[in-house]
């Protein structure tokens, strides 16, 4: 007997089905960042019995950051999308396509940074009955400027909220700030950025191994920065920052974690604040190590323009590292725990620096921060199965 859409869909969402329900997502890139490293966790932690996912990607995408694993999970890559604006007839028929191949695809899960909508709007013209839009940040990244590419960027971004207002049938925020950037006065879920917590968890053996590694001492104070090294995570203030506690505490390294286009300025900003060799540690971007990282630093930094609810300040927290962040960029949700304090960007660097070296000298036992972040609701296994469950229950095809 022939089933009916209607009768799929309900099927799918009782657990009457053969094989899992398939959800492609959005958002994974080659470049690893806090989206990509959430959506990996995200999906490790899935009941793939029940639910798998797919990756939607432009039809020129690189590599993309776990895309081994993505296909040894079971995932499937759909390399098709163009851009709207320097292809808009492909942008719309390759996904057309995409959709129209697809029927076991009954969900799409849209992990944005910024304003857009597009493959929202292509699946529920297919019948697509849930449809996500996620935010994960609460600033736009276009910094731009010119009077006329500023006013493409307008009409843009009014294109996009338009979109935004009709193509959703769920609207998910890592905080509140997320969710005004993103869709404002919109009913919305918080899903907290859940991590492994037992990956983070403190461990005074993995301390000692990663110190040993890269040279560093016993008593050498590591404050760490983790983020891609572009204006809007300014890097360059917080080497600012470390130059001040370095000041106060001489036998202190920064680690700073990522790659980006500001690296060479980097470099220059260390001679021209006379800092000793080796006292700033270049890590890289792309690592599968950065949990050990956390156990070598003593104290994390986060100087950002603007941010969601970071990744990084929840696995800080749950490495037990005392952390400092911008109170412009950040939100008051981030404050999982007593170790995060707040200071201005217009604060000088030396406030940071003083605010740090408090932290670090109260010493708090760093073993315990890991069930504190637990309890929290930050623990992925959490954030995996309220997924999972809107997944299953509003999942389908009309």
């Amino acid at each position: 007997m022939k089933i009916s859409d209607k009768g799929m869909s309900t099927m799918i969402a009782s657990g009457s089905r053969k094989g899992p329900i398939r959800i492609l997502q959005w958002g994974m890139h080659s470049s690893l960042g806090g989206v990509e490293q959430f959506m990996i966790d995200l999906y490790r932690h899935m009941d793939r019995e029940l639910v798998q996912f797919d990756f939607l990607a432009a039809h020129d995408a690189p590599k993309l950051a776990f895309e081994d694993e993505i296909l040894d999970l079971g995932g499937r890559i759909f390399r098709v999308q163009y851009s709207q604006r320097t292809s808009p007839i492909r942008a719309q028929a390759h996904m057309d396509r995409l959709f129209a191949e697809h029927p076991e695809i009954v969900g799409v899960h849209v992990h944005a940074n910024f304003l857009y909508a597009y493959p929202l709007g292509i699946a529920k013209r297919h019948g697509v009955n849930l449809r996500i839009l996620h935010s994960h940040n609460s600033c736009s990244c276009d910094a731009r400027s010119g009077a006329l590419l500023n006013l493409g960027i307008t009409i843009r971004d009014s294109i996009a909220r338009s979109q935004i207002d009709r193509y959703p049938s769920r609207y998910l925020a890592c905080s509140d700030r997320a969710a005004r950037f993103m869709f404002p006065g919109k009913p919305y879920l918080w899903v907290k950025n859940g991590i492994d917590i037992e990956r983070f968890r403190f461990s005074p053996s993995v301390r000692q191994r990663s110190r040993r590694r890269y040279g560093i001492g016993e008593h050498t104070e590591v404050l760490g920065f983790c983020g891609h090294m572009v204006d809007r995570k300014n890097p360059l203030f917080a080497l600012k920052v470390f130059a001040a506690y370095h000041q106060m505490r001489p036998d202190s390294v920064l680690m700073m974690i990522g790659g980006g286009e500001l690296f060479d300025a980097l470099k220059m900003r260390i001679q021209e604040l006379a800092l000793p060799e080796r006292s700033v540690l270049f890590m890289g971007g792309g690592r599968d190590d950065v949990h050990e990282l956390y156990q070598a630093m003593d104290g994390f930094l986060l100087t950002s323009r603007y941010e969601g609810l970071p990744i990084v300040l929840v696995e800080a927290q749950c490495a037990g590292l005392p952390c400092v962040a911008s109170r412009e960029a950040v939100t008051d949700q981030a404050a999982i725990t007593d170790l995060l304090q707040y200071r201005s960007l217009d604060d000088a660097a030396s406030v940071w620096a003083q605010a740090l070296r408090e932290g670090i000298d109260r010493r708090a036992d760093r073993v315990l921060y890991a069930d504190r972040v637990a309890e929290a609701g930050f623990d992925m296994r959490t954030t995996a199965a309220m997924l999972q469950n809107l997944y299953l229950t509003e999942g389908g095809r009309s």
